[in-house]
């Protein structure tokens, strides 16, 4: 549903990493309402009385399940929606993104069923495909409206949000190479650049950079400058084309010798904290690495 400023103003950037007390409780209402209409009891459903069907949730199993897996969720359900003096959250934003993807996976659409009169209540089913789809939709709303650079796609993951059109390509792209490795270099390196786990940003630079180093050597495995050149003179038009890639290449080759991307040793520069330098690097990386493979070695 897309509300006034959503249709007449640009997009909110989403940049945010950290839930701030009003999204916490936004997101925790959300979730209220969907247990108060007994949208987890598929998975832990209620039994009627008298055995002839489901009826609801199962309260305390529910409960019990979604501790062992996300622990710092004690309480939460109940405490989050309530208003406090503060603007910390109750849970860390690592913690409600755990739990969100949990919930994902144990929520369901309530369908009634037949009226049981003696007990004034619906038998209870569920679609898990509904639920989950009305799920994701109320949570990705809740992250958009209020700039979370985080999103759940439709396998019920939450993802790293990075705007722009190389981030777009990349989020599309699948490669076809010819050479399973390097395949598997460039989609780990893919998948990893949008995990929201902050440790695998540097996986995900370190798996791009190797691809890299390999893909220099598809043309000529024994020779890599001419593998190179061979490369270039595939997909570049001109003779200035031709010295505009090789200089870009060279600069990347560089930056990977010179800061802690694939080399560890100490005296390596560091990318420094946050995902700022990080980003602007693997995508300068990917729209060389797509440039070289063209069609050939990629679908979008």
């Amino acid at each position: 549903m897309q509300l006034f400023t959503d249709r007449e103003q640009a997009p909110k950037a989403r940049t945010k990493t950290v839930m701030d007390r009003r999204e916490e409780r936004a997101i925790a209402a959300a979730i209220r309402g969907l247990y108060a209409q007994d949208a987890f009891g598929i998975d832990f459903p209620s039994t009627c009385p008298d055995g002839a069907g489901f009826d609801g949730t199962d309260a305390h199993t529910f409960e019990g399940a979604l501790l062992g897996a996300v622990p710092e969720m004690d309480g939460w359900l109940e405490r989050a929606v309530i208003p406090y003096d503060g603007d910390e959250p109750i849970a860390p934003t690592g913690a409600i993104l755990d739990a969100i993807e949990w919930l994902a996976m144990h929520v369901g659409k309530p369908l009634k069923g037949n009226w049981h009169k003696y007990y004034d209540h619906h038998h209870l089913s569920w679609s898990r495909d509904e639920g989950q789809k009305e799920f994701r939709e109320a949570i990705n709303a809740v992250l958009g409206r209020n700039g979370l650079a985080y999103e759940m796609d439709p396998s019920c993951r939450i993802l790293r949000v990075v705007e722009g059109p190389d981030a777009k390509l990349l989020a599309q792209a699948r490669f076809k190479t010819g050479d399973q490795a390097l395949d598997g270099l460039l989609e780990t390196a893919r998948r990893r650049f949008f995990d929201r786990d902050q440790d695998a940003g540097q996986r995900a630079i370190e798996a791009l950079w190797d691809g890299f180093e390999r893909l220099k050597t598809q043309d000529d495995p024994s020779n890599k400058k001419k593998s190179v050149e061979a490369m270039i003179a595939i997909v570049a038009q001109s003779d200035e084309a031709k010295q505009m890639i090789n200089m870009e290449m060279r600069a990347l080759t560089d930056i990977g010798n010179t800061w802690r991307i694939r080399h560890h040793e100490v005296g390596k520069t560091e990318l420094g904290e946050g995902t700022h330098m990080r980003d602007y690097l693997f995508l300068r990386m990917f729209s060389v690495i797509r440039f070289l493979l063209g069609p050939r070695g990629m679908l979008l």
